[in-house]
């Protein structure tokens, strides 16, 4: 029987991954800048709103579904950003954020690697990490999370 730890990480995993159409080969949207909303760390349930990084920085924001989730949200040119779940696809535990500009995820429990944009580069997981929306409205990366 799953600890109740194990058993949070893997049910918050699948609901982001059914949520998200986990696998679907689909990719973060993007935008030009817009202008500026009000500040504010998320402006709906299902919206959250961070600072725009540098081109080629990766930052870590934590979202809300049925339990908190860890994002990393990098910024890939001056008009597009990706969003992705920080729980690894493998045994759902958190994936540190890159050390450089455009490094891989690194999941410390089993080595899996994924690449910013979640795609695996290697095992043992075998799916993506889950992706999110994206657009840059002014200074802000808004970024948005399915509906549960």
């Amino acid at each position: 029987m799953p600890s109740r730890r194990e058993f949070v990480v893997m049910s918050g995993t699948a609901a982001v991954a059914a949520a998200a159409g986990c696998g679907d080969g689909g990719s973060p949207t993007s935008s030009t800048p817009a202008s500026t909303p009000a500040p504010s760390a998320s402006s709906g349930p299902n919206e959250l709103r961070v600072p725009l990084p540098a081109v080629g920085q990766t930052v870590g924001a934590t979202g809300q579904l049925l339990t908190p989730l860890p994002l990393a949200i990098t910024r890939l040119s001056d008009t597009t950003v990706a969003a992705v779940s920080r729980i690894c696809t493998h045994e759902g535990c958190t994936v540190n954020l890159p050390v450089a500009s455009l490094l891989t995820l690194n999941c410390p429990c089993h080595g899996s690697r994924f690449q910013v944009t979640g795609q695996v580069v290697n095992g043992p997981a075998a799916r993506p990490l889950a992706s999110f929306a994206t657009v840059i409205v002014g200074d802000q990366v808004v970024v948005t999370l399915p509906s549960v």
